[in-house]
């Protein structure tokens, strides 16, 4: 649980007081100064301090109500004073550890003792959260034994017969079998508070195939990721050490997971990762994640015709998102989003071979890595192989359709049907790719294209129209778009020559 400024200011006030009674007037005047509020939102705020400091049912442990008069905090402390501003450190006798970082336990599967399928499913799904999480550079994992299931210390997040604080949330599955399905439920519990602050669902029907069982685990994977790492991104700042390089690591994941669309996202990203890199130069999920965000901040500006001068200026950098990837996959070699982001630059280079090398490599880690999946069926349409990219890419939106990429895939998929001369089955995917990645000139050029050959010109016409205006007045030209194309296969070249046809008939020029 992260405590707000006023609940910081109330414990700053006991601890320079310990063993005094600290009246409500004064604990009032600390955390509102002289503003009049209610005497129940100092209750609310005590109330979340003893839950900070994990009273374990003794409401008076550490801070003792005094009825009618105020608070005393009554644990015997060391107090000691850093630098002007710095925090005040508290040591209790019994040295209770402080949990850093992000600390997950996963605890064991809940199902009917008497269901073997579901026991099955349940021990596939513990499987691949305790690898997958365990390979994640920063993530502490800790897994509590099967036979000691304790569902009081899974919920206080504690170890087994430890009694202390062991991590920082708790991961909590549970299978319930239904009539010809089974129903899986995964909730995150922050361990300081019991809170649950993430929970998800799905429906699953037992037919004995691991690939299906691994594919929920990995959804279910994923949801739990993005929320760990978001909020270990909104946690206030640490002042400095590990904890702070690794802050820093999950607030430009974080902003990633915003969008790789967005320069103030990606801005935002790259700034978190150069800060840890400072700090930890060998870290391999910073060097990662900035090679991602380099190399989606180059594509990014490359489809953007005001900044179409500047590519030669990139180069540089895409040369050094390729010896971050390089070094990130080194270090860490089991991680599944190292080999992405490590395909993504190869990818960009135009090593199409090299780069679906390391797709591949990221795949037989993790089978069902959405964002791997999209750009292995990416690749084969680059290098003119349409049928083959078709099925990675349905099956990385069946598994994650709402990454941050998604936007992108369904355009993926609009070429396809494009390229098939199907402008019908295409214009839905790429209006889903216009919807979901607006600011990119390509998704809304395919788009006006299909609509042209499929005889809706009108409709064409007003929404390159719209968009054109949306972008401040984006001066579209066919050379623009013939200049930024990533790849000289005949077949990925012929599906652009048919676009190019299309916009012709609603008289965009060509230069």
């Amino acid at each position: 649980m992260v405590l707000n400024s006023r609940a910081t200011d109330l414990l700053m006030l006991l601890l320079r007081r310990v063993g005094e009674l600290v009246s409500k007037d004064d604990l009032l005047q600390a955390a509102w100064g002289n503003r009049v509020v209610a005497e129940n939102n100092l209750t609310v705020h005590i109330a979340a301090l003893r839950r900070v400091l994990r009273t374990d049912g003794d409401p008076d442990r550490y801070i003792r109500t005094e009825h009618g008069r105020g608070y005393r905090f009554v644990m015997p402390v060391e107090i000691t004073q850093g630098e002007p501003g710095g925090l005040i450190d508290v040591v209790t006798p019994a040295g209770r550890p402080v949990v850093h970082g992000m600390s997950i336990l996963v605890s064991p599967v809940q199902c009917l003792p008497n269901d073997d399928k579901s026991r099955t499913f349940a021990a596939e799904i513990r499987r691949h959260f305790a690898v997958h999480l365990s390979r994640i550079p920063g993530f502490v994992v800790v897994g509590m034994p099967a036979e000691s299931d304790s569902l009081d210390d899974a919920a206080a997040g504690k170890a087994p017969a430890s009694g202390e604080p062991a991590t920082r949330y708790v991961l909590r599955t549970a299978v319930r079998p239904g009539h010809r399905d089974a129903q899986v439920v995964v909730m995150i519990d922050d361990s300081s508070s019991g809170a649950t602050i993430w929970a998800d669902r799905f429906e699953h029907r037992h037919v004995g195939l691991a690939a299906i069982e691994s594919e929920i685990a990995s959804r279910l994977c994923h949801g739990v990721v993005t929320e760990l790492v978001d909020r270990e991104a909104a946690r206030p700042p640490e002042l400095e050490g590990a904890a702070s390089v690794a802050q820093s690591v999950f607030r430009g994941w974080s902003a990633l997971n915003r969008g790789l669309l967005v320069h103030q996202d990606l801005d935002e990203a790259r700034q978190r990762f150069e800060q840890a890199l400072v700090d930890d130069p060998l870290n391999a999920s910073a060097m990662a994640g900035l090679a991602y965000a380099i190399v989606a901040g180059n594509i990014r500006a490359t489809t953007d015709l005001r900044a179409s001068r500047a590519n030669a200026a990139m180069v540089p950098e895409v040369r050094r998102a390729d010896e971050l990837s390089m070094l990130a996959v080194a270090r860490v070699p089991d991680w599944p989003r190292a080999w992405f982001c490590r395909g993504y630059v190869r990818l960009r280079q135009g090593l199409f071979e090299a780069a679906l090398t390391a797709f591949q490599r990221g795949l037989s880690l993790d089978p069902c890595d959405a964002e791997c999946l999209a750009y292995v069926g990416h690749i084969h349409f680059l290098t003119g192989q349409l049928e083959e990219m078709r099925t990675p890419l349905e099956n990385a939106l069946t598994l994650c359709p709402r990454d941050r990429g998604v936007g992108l895939w369904h355009h993926f998929l609009g070429q396809y049907h494009f390229w098939h001369g199907r402008d019908e089955l295409a214009i839905p995917y790429f209006v889903q790719g216009t919807d979901l990645c607006p600011s990119l000139v390509y998704p809304m050029t395919f788009l006006v294209a299909a609509l042209a050959h499929a005889g809706r010109l009108i409709e064409a016409r007003r929404t390159l129209d719209s968009w054109c205006e949306a972008m401040g007045g984006f001066d579209l030209t066919i050379d623009h778009l013939r200049a930024q194309v990533f790849s000289d296969d005949p077949t990925y070249l012929a599906c652009h020559d048919r676009m190019h046809r299309g916009l012709r008939l609603l008289a965009v020029p060509e230069a």
